[in-house]
């Protein structure tokens, strides 16, 4: 019997063990493989006995060569599939929308409006959740302590973010969320109740000058749209705050009622806010920040109409999410923000609360927040007291 032509006769003599040879293990067809020795190979001998083979300068150059185009066809390969993986699908299920603030102010009215757009354009559940108390802080940090997936995000204003920045011992760093799209805005309007003998703001301020600890007014605890819009008008009237009555509410909502209720004598709020106090006359609307009077309140002068140019507080409300959220969820929130805004009904549904869409992409609504945060900062100081 003959013997392949890549394999070298050694010797016709058995392995022995004090030749260190070791056992030789043998398989079905004869021929075995040495223990701890992989370039040697034996099998039997017809005539007798066993014939060590060892394997040629070329059978294991080849062997080599191959293993190492294996490996590096692997290694190819292995990186080639992470290139080609793509992100997973977003949204895959529902997404959590925390609203800062109580249900009924202009934060809550105008996020339910995109987020219930967002869920149809998706087909994925937006749902909106509120967390109100602690200067919007309890909802803000929620959110800003959520894994960075893009399932719970921040119906963001300037309440959580651009009258933050000066704040001392919050749990988080402002700047730190990741800004993904600016949706709507909203002029603010101050109210009065119906009885109230103020008709306009110059009518206020009058009254407020003469006797300033006897004007309360409401507070959502110093960073809202209502805040600001107090803090510009009683800065252009020359109130003295520290002489007046701040009374603080979760909401803007709830601090409406209040005036409603005669138990507060003023506070501002977005137009989809008061509208329905003021068609059923439990407030009287004294004035609006907008540039244009407005539709829905045709008879109630401008800020600036009034002499107050400088009280030109605007709401805004946009989606921010925890730190590090993927570039994919960020281009999704961007990209279907966007599109829901030019959808007419969407743009009526807004219309109806005295908002317009103001579309912001990332980078833009991130510099829009740094700006706005700047003048309030000139306006109202340092807000850790």
């Amino acid at each position: 019997m003959g013997y392949p032509n890549n394999y070298k006769k050694l010797n016709n003599l058995a392995p022995k063990k004090e030749q260190g040879v070791g056992q030789v293990r043998s398989d079905q067809n004869g021929w075995a493989m040495r223990r701890g020795q992989l370039n040697y190979f034996s099998r039997e001998n017809p005539k007798g006995g066993k014939v060590m083979c060892k394997k040629s300068l070329i059978t294991r150059l080849v062997w080599t060569v191959g293993c190492g185009a294996l490996c590096l066809f692997l290694v190819v390969c292995s990186f080639s599939w992470a290139a080609e993986v793509k992100p997973s699908k977003y949204p895959a299920k529902g997404i959590d929308a925390v609203v800062p603030f109580a249900p009924g102010a202009g934060t809550d009215l105008m996020g339910r409006v995109v987020a219930e757009a967002l869920s149809k354009k998706w087909k994925s559940p937006v749902t909106v959740v509120n967390k109100p108390g602690g200067n919007t802080i309890i909802g803000t940090s929620e959110v800003m302590r959520a894994a960075p997936d893009g399932y719970t995000v921040l119906v963001d204003t300037l309440g959580s973010s651009s009258m933050q920045f000066d704040m001392k011992d919050i749990p988080y760093k402002v700047g730190e969320r990741t800004f993904m799209a600016r949706a709507a805005a909203s002029p603010m309007a101050f109210v009065v109740p119906y009885n109230s003998p103020w008709k306009t703001l110059k009518d206020l301020a009058e009254a407020a000058k003469k006797d300033p600890g006897s004007l309360t007014w409401t507070s959502l605890g110093g960073t809202s749209g209502t805040d600001l819009a107090m803090r510009q008008f009683f800065a252009a009237a020359g109130i003295e705050v520290p002489k007046t009555k701040m009374v603080t509410f979760p909401g803007a909502g709830p601090a409406c009622n209040a005036v409603a209720g005669g138990h507060v004598q003023l506070s501002a709020a977005t137009g989809g806010t008061i509208l329905p106090l003021v068609a059923s006359n439990n407030v009287r609307c004294i004035g609006v920040t907008s540039s244009e009077r407005l539709k829905d309140l045709p008879d109630v002068s401008t800020t600036t109409q009034q002499g107050f140019p400088s009280v030109n507080a605007v709401f805004w409300i946009g989606f921010s999410g925890p730190p590090g959220l993927p570039p994919h969820v960020v281009k999704a929130w961007a990209e279907t923000v966007s599109a829901v805004l030019k959808d007419p009904d969407v743009l009526t549904k807004l219309a109806r609360i005295t908002s317009v869409a103001t579309y912001l992409g990332p980078d833009e609504f991130k510099k829009s927040v740094l700006d706005e945060a700047r003048v309030i900062k000139e306006l109202i100081g340092d807000k850790s007291h």
